[in-house]
């Protein structure tokens, strides 16, 4: 009877440590891919950027940026592609290339909902060398660097959802960013960054700053009333796409030029091409082709063959 009882113990133990060990592999929000591209660099030892390449998909994969728990397929899928510019004495100059994916509703489709380049970035790397996360604290400029871009991810993926939602997301990246600022020697952080334009500093300054809530609203209607709606309506749902593109017209007019507005076009280019290069009754191609010059005029090639 007491061998019984000291078998279904260490049985009951297994168990709930199996079950926090399930639970804790699906609390993490990111699904990351992660891309280390060294052909510029003229290294003949490459063995520390497959290091770097481990130690970054650790990071991703394993920590935990909010206080929410994902499932396994709530898991945000998205890419981090580094692109080393230069190499030496374990410090490195690279680009990096992300983009996170948004799965339309009740379907297996998934959209490019964030992508954005971010070049010229500083830190240093050495191999096996852990890279500590801290919610509270800054510990490097690499651990900095995947924590800002996580929360921005994690929010841009709320906010498509529910509106504003992100926002407690871009509030934590923005206090990523103060805290590198202040203590890291890299200016990769600073607004003037990049021509002072395209950088980390105003991406999540545009963010997290009413003036520009219309972008992220036109974001939550692409998706929510446009791509979650096409699988059961898709005339509807393309129609509201229209709907929602349109109204880039009216913020040009006192927000022109928005990073915000940058990404919108850069991520889904491509997506709103395809959606619109259909024989529909209920769009008329040439005033969408005119809206859509106006509004984004770096695409007109690619309008100007719908």
């Amino acid at each position: 009877m007491k061998f019984l009882k000291k078998y279904l113990m260490k049985f009951l133990i297994y168990n709930i440590l199996l079950f926090l060990s399930f639970y804790k592999s699906f609390s993490q929000e990111l699904n990351a891919e992660v891309i280390v591209n060294s052909n510029l660099v003229n290294q003949t030892d490459k063995q520390v950027f497959n290091d770097f390449q481990s130690s970054v998909y650790q990071f991703l994969n394993s920590n935990r940026f909010s206080s929410d728990s994902y499932s396994l397929i709530q898991k945000i899928d998205c890419s981090f592609i580094f692109t080393i510019n230069s190499y030496e004495n374990n410090e490195f100059n690279v680009n990096l290339d992300i983009n996170s994916l948004r799965q339309g509703f009740n379907s297996s489709y998934k959209s490019s909902n964030f992508l954005f380049r971010d070049i010229g970035i500083k830190f240093k790397y050495q191999s096996n060398e852990p890279i500590i996360y801290s919610d509270s604290r800054f510990t490097s400029d690499l651990s900095s660097l995947l924590s800002f871009y996580s929360m921005i991810i994690i929010g841009y993926d709320m906010d498509s959802f529910k509106e504003n939602s992100g926002a407690n997301s871009y509030k934590e990246a923005k206090e990523i960013l103060d805290k590198a600022f202040n203590l890291s020697i890299s200016s990769t952080w600073s607004s003037s960054h990049n021509g002072g334009r395209i950088n980390k500093y105003w991406l999540v300054d545009n963010l997290i700053s009413n003036n520009y809530d219309v972008i992220k609203k036109i974001n939550y209607n692409y998706y929510r009333n446009g791509i979650d709606l096409m699988v059961s309506d898709k005339e509807k749902g393309i129609s509201n796409i229209k709907t929602t593109i349109e109204l880039f017209s009216k913020i040009d007019r006192y927000r022109p030029n928005s990073i915000l507005k940058e990404i919108f076009f850069q991520s889904k280019n491509n997506e709103i091409y395809n959606i619109f290069n259909n024989d529909l009754d209920i769009i008329n191609i040439e005033e969408i082709k005119l809206i859509l010059n106006k509004i984004a005029p770096f695409y007109s090639s690619k309008w100007n063959k719908l």
